[in-house]
């Protein structure tokens, strides 16, 4: 059962009749103060969670089904603090941190075009940004129970939703499901949600990533296999790494 938050009520003496209850709006702004308060918490806490120490490597099989421009492709996801290098197997190259994804073009890393996929199209390169505590713009609790926290907000960063959802696990701190909406508040285009949770790097991280597209009745499951990767170079977590080879050797040697 969630659980619920209760009003004070409060009793004040008046000249007529003694102590009288009055329904006292203090009472209802410091509800308001210590749920923002608690929200504040969460958040950083998730925040905490998604940035890393320490380089830690994950390679990605992607697969998509029914009918999808791309099968299968494969991936590798490097990450470091607020940064997630990703490279597809002979093709994209990007850079993602909270408000800025970048991209080689030109001889240049610049900024990537709204909207960017890797693989199929049901995961767009901003799904994988980091979570920061400035990633929803005035953030609000919609719903809360024991073994989950839903947090609904705006994008705060420049995006292709207008709404995003986030159930968050308030114990272990991380987002299990997230479904988000384009165009207008109502219209829910897909959902994340992660499973297969593996420690790495003293972080918790997802074994298991699966995207339902509401509009093209298409699911893209991500099975990404984590280790820590001290040997990451360390060019890769700047925009300079996206201009040269990046030396990322394939499972298999392929």
């Amino acid at each position: 059962m969630p659980r619920r938050r209760s009003t004070a009520l409060l009793l004040v003496p008046t000249r007529a009749s003694g102590w009288a209850p009055v329904a006292f709006a203090l009472s209802i702004l410091f509800a308001r103060h210590s749920q923002a308060l608690e929200l504040g918490d969460l958040l950083a806490g998730v925040a905490a969670k998604d940035c890393l120490a320490a380089p830690v490597r994950a390679d990605v099989r992607l697969t998509c089904e029914p009918a999808c421009e791309s099968a299968e492709s494969r991936a590798v996801f490097l990450g470091k603090g607020e940064t997630l290098y990703v490279e597809v197997q002979g093709g994209l190259r990007a850079l993602v941190r909270p408000g800025e994804i970048l991209t080689p073009e030109g001889g240049k890393a610049v900024a990537a075009k709204p909207g960017l996929t890797i693989g199929d199209p049901d995961v767009l390169l901003e799904d994988l940004t980091p979570f920061t505590v400035g990633s929803l713009k005035l953030p609000q609790i919609s719903d809360e129970g024991v073994a989950e926290v839903v947090v609904t907000g705006a994008p705060g960063h420049p995006s292709s939703y207008v709404l995003i959802v986030h159930t968050i696990d308030p114990e272990q701190r991380i987002i299990v499901k997230t479904q988000y909406y384009r165009d207008w508040v109502g219209n829910l285009v897909k959902m994340r949600r992660t499973a297969d949770v593996v420690e790495v790097g003293g972080h918790r991280r997802p074994g298991t990533i699966t995207i339902e597209n509401f509009r093209r009745g298409t699911t893209t499951r991500l099975s990404l296999a984590w280790r820590e990767a001290p040997d990451a170079p360390a060019v890769l977590f700047e925009p300079g790494g996206l201009l040269q080879p990046s030396g990322l050797g394939w499972p298999n040697g392929k």
